[in-house]
């Protein structure tokens, strides 16, 4: 099963925690991610965490080359504003909800947004759906 994570929830992969130890089982699987998810997660790592850039772009490394990283693209921006208006979703949040449809996930991983949630995804992505989990529910 093809899942997308979430920024929110890849933040908690550098703690010492059992919520890091369920990240390290989501990465283990054909986890997918987005150049925004990647973005987010040096932000907050540099922001709120006060990591330095070396650590960063080593845990960003080991990202990229453990998971499949969706590019953005217009086609992402597009679906976001579509998706946004019918799920009142944040830019953000529309934009991974958009990556995770188009790399074509069954599962997006997020803590933040509305676990259980079903997206009916537009029609132009072959109309499928992505179901929201909160990984530190299941």
């Amino acid at each position: 099963m093809r899942a997308f994570i979430d920024t929110n929830v890849l933040i908690y992969w550098v703690d010492d925690s059992t919520r890091a130890d369920t990240v390290e089982q989501l990465l283990a699987d054909e986890s997918v991610i987005s150049v925004q998810v990647l973005n987010e997660f040096a932000n907050v790592l540099r922001r709120k965490r006060a990591m330095t850039l070396a650590d960063i772009q080593s845990l960003s490394n080991t990202l990229i080359n453990t998971c499949e990283v969706y590019d953005l693209s217009v086609r992402t921006h597009q679906t976001a504003l579509v998706l946004m208006e019918r799920y009142s979703l944040s830019l953000y949040d529309a934009n991974i909800v958009a990556a995770a449809g188009l790399s074509a996930c069954t599962v997006l991983y997020s803590e933040d947004m509305q676990d259980g949630l079903n997206i009916q995804l537009p029609e132009s992505m072959g109309s499928t759906t992505l179901s929201i989990r909160n990984p530190f529910r299941l």
